[in-house]
């Protein structure tokens, strides 16, 4: 972990309703006022110019596309949550500017987390590369038929799944689609891989977790209509029979800030996933809120 100054932003935004625009201004115009050089800038108008820091607006989501964009210049990000369940954008959009004073005044750290490099290997020769921070996921197209993927790590067979997909996570999407396909949460500063069969036809599919030195092959063996491979579902690529992909670890790395002191990553959990929670107190605070706003509307 580091620290660094802050002398020029971009805030990153993908989507233009009102609400994500606002708050992009009212941003934008506390670091003019605090004489720190800053730009709002689309997924689409990136500019090549490099930013000491990049907040993010918007989701999960955009946040990933965020760190897709940046990770090259290893520029750090950090997200501030205008989306759903908010994993990796911790700062809630009534602390955004609470907590862009905190970056001003140094009071952060800078967390590296690990991405995975994604080889698409088409049985026409061609061969596409990406990156993913959360995870490669090969699925099925749309319609309800089983892919056989014959899976390997390290050249040494792992089994051939019939399966909807398969899913490569990083340790950051380990609450993510890999989470709901059933695969263990995973701490994410670790570097490794996890390997989430999705709705496998079979009783032996179980998550793998593998090195962060592994070299993971996944071959389609069956050929359905649209079957693709995505990358942090912000990307796709079709495959076609006997193309495969190959995934590794990246050399490049996600550097994500922390607000000091930072939200322990259980505590995350707990919040995101109402972990501990009695289900029981939830339905009757509910009911208790609506009992109150109907009479108090009559």
């Amino acid at each position: 972990m580091e620290n660094t100054s802050v002398r020029s932003v971009h805030i990153y935004i993908k989507k233009s309703h009102k609400t994500v625009q606002d708050s992009a201004q009212q941003l934008s115009r506390f670091f003019q006022e605090n004489d720190i050089s800053s730009r709002i800038v689309s997924g689409n108008d990136v500019r090549a110019e490099k930013p000491d820091i990049v907040f993010v607006l918007g989701g999960d989501g955009t946040f990933l596309s965020a760190s897709h964009t940046y990770a090259s210049g290893e520029v750090p990000v950090i997200g501030i949550d205008l989306g759903g369940l908010g994993f990796l954008t911790e700062v809630s959009v009534d602390n955004m500017l609470c907590a862009a004073q905190q970056v001003l005044e140094g009071r952060f750290t800078i967390e590296s987390r690990m991405m995975a490099d994604c080889a698409i290997h088409h049985a026409s020769g061609d061969v596409e590369n990406d990156v993913a921070l959360n995870d490669v996921v090969i699925y099925r197209g749309p319609f309800a038929q089983m892919i056989r993927l014959r899976t390997s790590i390290d050249d040494e067979d792992l089994a051939v799944f019939p399966a909807d997909g398969m899913i490569v996570a990083t340790p950051t999407g380990s609450t993510a689609y890999a989470l709901s396909a059933g695969g263990p949460v995973v701490y994410p500063g670790l570097d490794l891989f996890l390997i989430t069969p999705i709705c496998a036809h079979t009783l032996y599919a179980r998550s793998i977790v593998a090195a962060p030195y592994s070299s993971i092959r996944v071959i389609l063996e069956s050929a359905k209509e649209g079957t693709m491979v995505t990358l942090d579902g912000q990307r796709g690529y079709l495959l076609d029979k006997d193309d495969y992909i190959e995934v590794r670890k990246s050399r490049l790395s996600n550097r994500m800030v922390k607000l000091t002191p930072e939200k322990p990553f259980y505590s995350l959990l707990r919040e995101k996933l109402s972990w501990g929670m009695d289900i029981r107190k939830r339905i009757d605070s509910e009911c208790s809120k609506n009992s109150s706003s109907k009479t108090s509307s009559s």
